[in-house]
């Protein structure tokens, strides 16, 4: 739903009777805000002294303008970020028009724990991070000439979720401006029945002192603003009284919404006193009729839809979960024209202006509401608020979202448990009775539609599927890994092929070579102290249970499988773990990385679900350290009718795409050898898409350019430049890591710089400059006024870092032109080789020149005779990507104990012999009150799993230690035998127990005064 107050252009005609109006304003109030970190005590006073914090424009997160620390509370699971508390304050001048009105201020979403006061006035407290809440301030604009807001905003106990949430007023704020009789905010529910019926429930108010008589009328336009029917109904309503009122409009032959054409009617509501209008609230909603059948899944207007869906979270890499409206409608179409059709919101509802989007757009939304009912993080919602919050945050989103055309289904929850899902499904029909309910592996006999996470993944889970005569959906799945432009031949699953529990409910692949291929890798080995710290290949070749291709098939082929959420459209940041922790900092199972940029996995997508006719090639076509001959597999994804492969000129044959999962890439096995790989795609027999892979030389130019909507006249406008590393002839560097450096001329400035890269931990916000991650760099430009010419200067030292087929250095500077004119650019770059900070005395770079391995190259950048800034690039055998790298070095794969959290122990490293980089020890005082606690996320179903615990135990003062094993509240005790050399010597004991699905809480506690150490659990 658009919620919106009049305006006056709009509904002229309407209101060309009446004599007069008294229409409610809905003030945007994002400007100038003062902000301050850390705790400020009596901060909600009027006349606290703020002239010291900072000015900023909401919406905001804190957390992401900070720099990455492994030791940051966040954790590994919400991405190594600051978190904390900060406040929020502005004051206003009162409007005379404002006084004796009802005055409403509304947060879209403020993360998390807020509490707001007005003047001094406490109005209220807001646990939940992800809900749109509001309060009355009518009392103090009617008794003041100014008004001061103070918000307080407290995300300091950590881990607040298990995922990046941001921290701050990350949404929109308003000021509602209303006369007293009015529709309270988000009262209005509209709805379709047989695609012709609007059926429209309000509530009207009367917050005056005298009892008023009216007419409510409701009036139904087009979506090109036409008049089509209205109805009204009087009313009178005493003073301090909210009534509900229900009508009926027929419609003729209305324009449907639907995913091809997302058309959108608006509800014109009124109320009339006299020949006033009180109130004018615009609804839009969308016309369109949803059915779900068991047998084949969702029908929309008649028409069978299969859910294409993602899931997705609410950050945006380096912009965080303060994301802007531009950026975030990008987002939204990317997927869509990958193929994607739905979108679920995991965990957590998202900003209002989401829903408006999918609306426009034309994408269907599962709108998820909570992640656990109980605790899922240390001190998330669930640990601490749901209990007695679920109630009213639930109510608030559904009344907040239902008018939405793209919302056809509710989530309550994901992989969590407990009585309560029966009762919160009872209050989504209560509130909304045309939509089902479901979750991802909550109470499935609750839900109306049986949701399953990766659990679906499973080789013969559909051979056994029983959903007891309800729809299924696959909420999350499937599950794979991919990092842009990463590359490996041999198949990979997380848990191995045999799997958790040795029942290989894993599909199998074959690998695409006998043996691996590719070497290069962000490490040699030596940095990777963990076995999961490796980047995960681009081709359909990484996953838990299934390939895309084979759950793309599935998801086609079986009629009851109504729709598959992959996880996740986007990259995020935050549950590291996965991928072995610091330096990684964020989930990769996305099509898209986090600086927006397509992986190669979302042209496969494309291939099978998008409609125009598309053609990509995979892997890149530069292999420096590859043999000549060796047997490269080439893929190429196309939803044309054929493809023929090229080899510089010479043509490798045609291939039809097939339908089965192992046909759907067309491949071909394409001997190494330098030059131009083409694919050509043919419909009806004529060549309609190409696409090419050059070789690449050494890097030596930088290219800008703009992916998506330009800048506009607008300030706090924001545009997207993709900086890419080309060799000298323009062709795409793919393993292009130089870093560049940004100058923002004119009228605007840095907000942030990303380069899609899960491991570079350097700071987002307003950098200078980001190195490269496999040839890309992304910088968000934003304007600072609304007119005013904007350009970016870029620059950047470029070589090959460890001179594996070059020694060549170039220095290279780019223009681009965001807004408005070119300006005047005199640029020079001085530049040393010695290490020696380079000054207009320096050599001047006019040509590329050659430096031997081991050495610093500086560059001082001038503009128009001002220095810039000072650039660096290091060229050495350690130096960015390593083209011989060994996956075998990491150690330990297990959940390492000095990762877990423990008290009354100590990390130690004294012995030898342990996994990862130490362990924890337990001692005398121990006994009673220490313990070490792991978290660990089970994404298949609830099952018996084995607990390996890896310690060393004394052999004084007992012959055994005892300890106690707690599993999700549930005890038992173990008996742990003297490993004898203690810390240097190591055991293993294995205990059986039943794990949940989603989270899982294992401890072990020393019961008696011990020298125990513990190193490692794996989960098996």
């Amino acid at each position: 739903m658009k919620y919106t107050r009049l305006k006056f252009a709009v509904l002229f005609a309407l209101l060309s009777v009446v004599a007069h109006w008294c229409v409610g304003e809905r003030l945007n109030f994002n400007d100038a805000w003062k902000f301050q970190l850390n705790d400020q005590p009596g901060a909600e006073a009027v006349d606290f002294n703020d002239a010291g914090w900072r000015t900023l424009y909401l919406p905001h997160d804190w957390s992401i303008e900070g720099e990455f620390d492994k030791d940051n509370p966040m954790t590994d699971r919400c991405g190594y970020l600051p978190a904390g508390i900060g406040w929020y304050r502005k004051t206003v001048p009162v409007s005379n028009d404002w006084k004796g009105k009802d005055v409403e201020l509304s947060f879209d979403g403020v993360f998390m724990n807020s509490t707001v006061w007005v003047n001094g006035r406490k109005l209220g407290f807001r646990p939940y991070g992800w809900v749109s809440f509001g309060y009355d301030i009518s009392d103090e604009v009617n008794s003041s000439a100014t008004i001061t807001i103070a918000v307080r905003v407290d995300n300091d106990k950590q881990p607040s979720a298990r995922w990046y949430t941001g921290s701050g007023i990350y949404a929109n704020t308003w000021l509602n401006i209303r006369e007293k009789v009015h529709v309270p905010t988000s009262v209005i529910f509209v709805r379709t029945e047989n695609n012709e019926d609007v059926l429209v429930d309000t509530e009207v108010v009367n917050k005056g002192r005298a009892t008023l008589a009216g007419e409510l009328v409701s009036t139904v336009m087009s979506p090109s603003g036409a008049v089509l029917a209205s109805q009204s109904e009087s009313f009178k309503l005493k003073s301090g009284r909210q009534e509900k009122f229900q009508q009926k409009i027929r419609l003729q032959d209305p324009a449907l919404w639907s995913l091809e054409e997302p058309n959108l009617h608006t509800l014109v509501t009124q109320l009339k006193v006299g020949r006033e209008i009180m109130d004018m609230v615009e609804t839009r909603f969308g016309v369109r009729n949803v059915q779900w059948k068991p047998e084949t899944g969702m029908w929309l207007n008649g028409k069978n839809v299969k859910l294409q869906g993602v899931c997705n979270h609410q950050d945006a890499g380096a912009l965080g979960a303060a994301v802007p409206d531009k950026i975030l409608r990008y987002r939204i179409q990317q997927l869509k024209d990958m193929g994607c059709n739905a979108i679920r919101t995991a965990h957590n509802a998202q900003t209002p202006q989401f829903y408006d989007m999918c609306d426009e757009i034309g994408i269907l939304v599962m709108d998820e509401f909570f992640d656990g009912w109980l605790k899922k993080a240390d001190e998330d919602y669930g640990a601490h608020a749901f209990d007695t919050w679920w109630k009213r945050d639930l109510s608030d989103l559904i009344r907040r979202d239902r008018n939405h055309p793209s919302v056809v289904i509710y989530s309550v929850g994901n992989e969590t448990h407990g009585e309560v899902g029966k009762e919160m499904v009872e209050l989504c029909h209560q509130l909304d009775d045309t939509r089902p309910v479901t979750s991802g592996n909550c109470e499935p006999q609750e839900m109306d539609v049986y949701g399953v996470n990766g659990g679906s993944e499973a080789k013969n889970f559909f051979d056994d599927l029983d959903t007891g005569g309800k729809v299924f959906i696959g909420t999350e799945n499937p599950h794979t890994w991919h990092n842009r432009g990463f590359y490996r031949t041999q198949m990979w699953y997380r848990d191995t092929y045999e799997g958790k529990k040795g029942r290989r409910t894993a599909h199998y692949y074959p690998n695409l070579t006998m043996s691996e291929i590719f070497t290069y890798d962000w490490t040699d080995g030596s940095e990777r102290t963990h076995a999961r710290q490796t980047l995960r290949s681009d081709y359909d070749n990484s996953s838990i249970s299934v390939t895309v291709r084979h759950n793309i098939q599935k998801l086609r082929d079986i009629p009851e499988f109504a729709g598959s959420f992959r996880w996740t459209g986007s990259d995020y940041l935050g549950e590291a773990r996965y991928h072995g922790g610091w330096p990684f900092k964020s989930f990769s199972g996305g099509a898209i990385d986090m600086a927006n940029f397509e992986k190669d996995l979302y042209y496969l997508y494309q291939s099978q679900w998008a409609i125009e006719p598309m053609i990509h090639i995979l892997p890149h076509w530069s292999h420096p350290t590859l043999i000549p001959g060796i047997e490269v597999p080439v893929w190429v994804y196309s939803n044309c009718d054929e493809v023929e492969l090229f080899l510089n000129g010479r043509s490798l044959g045609k291939q039809e795409p097939g339908k089965r999962h192992t046909d759907m890439q067309c491949e071909w096995m394409v001997g190494w050898k330098p030059g131009e790989l083409s694919a050509v795609g043919y419909v009806d027999g004529a060549a309609v898409q190409e696409d090419i892979m050059r070789t690449a030389k050494a890097p030596a130019q930088i290219q800008l350019s703009v992916d998506g909507e330009p800048l506009a006249d607008a300030a706090r406008d924001i545009v997207q430049v993709r900086v890419a590393s080309v060799d000298d002839t323009g062709t795409f560097y793919p393993y292009g890591e130089n870093r560049t450096y940004f100058h923002v001329i004119g009228s605007g400035k840095v907000r942030a710089l990303d380069n899609g890269s899960p491991l570079d931990v350097e700071k987002y916000f307003e950098a200078e400059s980001r190195i490269g991650f496999f040839g890309l760099t992304r910088a968000y430009i934003e304007s600072t006024d609304a007119e005013g010419d904007v350009a970016l200067l870029a620059s950047s030292i470029l070589g090959e870092k460890r001179q594996v087929t070059s020694s060549k250095v170039t220095i290279d500077t780019k223009l681009l032109v965001l807004r408005g004119g070119l300006p005047q650019s005199d640029v020079q770059v001085f530049y040393t080789t010695d290490g020696s900070e380079p000054g207009k005395e320096s050599s001047l770079y006019d040509e590329p020149f050659e430096v031997s391995l081991g050495t610093t190259v500086k560059a001082l950048f001038v503009l128009n005779g001002k220095p810039i800034h000072l650039m660096e690039e290091r060229f050495g055998q350690n130096e960015g990507f390593s083209f011989h790298a060994v996956e075998g070095v990491a150690v330990a794969a297990g959940e390492q104990a000095e990762d877990a959290r423990f008290e009354n122990a100590k990390i130690s490293k004294e012995g030898s012999g342990f996994n990862g980089k130490g362990f924890v020890e337990f001692n005398e005082a121990s006994a009673g009150s220490g313990f070490i606690e792991w978290y660990f996320e089970n994404d298949r179903a609830e099952g018996e799993f084995d607990l390996v615990i890896r310690y060393s135990a004394a052999g004084t003062p007992n012959k055994e230690q005892r300890a106690t094993l707690t599993v999700n509240g549930r005890e038992e005790q173990l008996v742990l035998s003297t490993t004898g050399k203690y810390r240097k010597k190591w055991a293993v004991v294995k205990i059986k127990t039943v794990l949940q699905a989603g989270a899982n809480y294992i401890r072990i506690s020393p019961v008696e005064d011990t020298e125990l150490s513990v190193d490692e659990l794996t989960v098996k």
